[in-house]
């Protein structure tokens, strides 16, 4: 009976779960294959021989793609574990490391990424010369699955962190601005309240950024009062300062993406808050059972002497 299941175990790899995870992430064996890095028949043949190997279907093969079965969607926990399980392993097997090195997966939200990306990049740098960075640019909510997946080591967001298991730094304070059109009647004040910007007035970003949710937090508006057939919607930060310009509307921007607008715009101002600690918090994100969690708090302290430094400051 052991050298049975010794036999069994041996034709199982952590490969081929990860193969099986991609599948049901993607819900398509040619998407999982790409993520893999393997060719489509490749990764179908070898869920097949798992497929064998566990006597179960784990997928429902079908023209438009494939799903878990139930037997398959049962056993896709226990998948999960194994693997987050080995990758825990591999991490604490370099814990002993005194310093950063290797390759270091970083995450960073779209509305800070072309504006901070220059100046983080720079310390990294100086400081951990001996990482090979891989950079990925998502939303919060992704970035936070990302880092607990373990497909992340770090992320730079926004605070808070809303998903538990995850340690944070802050970084800098980042305050609020109103651009507005140079021919909106809010051009000629020189500081808002939050009650100067009317929801029928205001561009937000699409649904999951952080900055859309924030600002409708800022101005106390549950949903804005367009319908969503003439809601003016912009896909990014540097849209949403496209729209302004253009006089479709006002818009709250991170303080970093209007910078300078003074130099390089034409159409548009940028008008500061009354109150000073209207903004965002900036943070280093990681795990909080990532082993190298001192060389991460370094690195925060590092990466702090060199952030913008506002007067606001709460």
């Amino acid at each position: 009976m052991s050298q049975t299941v010794s036999r069994s175990l041996s034709g199982l790899t952590l490969r081929d779960l990860e193969y099986i995870l991609a599948v049901a992430r993607t819900g398509h064996f040619g998407r999982a294959a790409e993520q893999c890095a393997v060719t489509q028949p490749a990764l179908s043949e070898q869920i097949r021989k798992v497929e064998t190997l566990l006597e179960c279907v784990l997928f429902e093969r079908g023209r438009h793609g494939a799903r878990l079965t139930q037997r398959g969607t049962t056993l896709l926990p226990l998948m999960e574990t194994i693997v987050r399980d080995a990758r825990a392993l591999m991490a604490q097997a370099r814990s002993a490391e005194e310093t950063l090195q290797g390759s270091l997966a970083l995450g960073i939200i779209p509305t800070l990424a072309p504006y901070y990306m220059p100046t983080l990049l720079r310390q990294l740098r100086c400081h951990t010369p001996d990482i090979a960075l891989r950079l990925t640019e998502n939303r919060t909510a992704d970035l936070a699955r990302q880092l607990l997946d373990y497909e992340l080591d770090l992320v730079v967001a926004a605070l808070p962190a809303s998903e538990s298991g995850i340690t944070t730094a802050p970084l800098f304070f980042e305050p609020f601005r109103a651009l507005v059109p140079l021919t909106h009647p809010l051009a000629q004040k020189i500081h808002l309240t939050p009650a100067d910007l009317e929801s029928a007035d205001l561009i937000l970003l699409d649904q999951g950024n952080c900055l859309r949710d924030q600002t409708l937090s800022l101005c106390s508006i549950t949903q804005p009062s367009r319908t969503p057939d003439d809601a003016l919607i912009a896909t990014s930060v540097e849209m949403l300062r496209y729209m302004v310009e253009a006089g479709e509307g006002v818009a709250v921007m991170p303080a970093l993406a209007v910078e300078g607008l003074g130099q390089t715009g034409g159409f548009s101002k940028a008008l500061s808050f009354t109150d000073p600690t209207l903004g965002r918090t900036i943070a280093l994100w990681w795990r909080k059972t990532d082993p190298r969690c001192t060389l991460f708090e370094n690195l925060a302290d590092v990466i702090r002497t060199a952030s913008p430094d506002y007067k606001q400051h709460p």
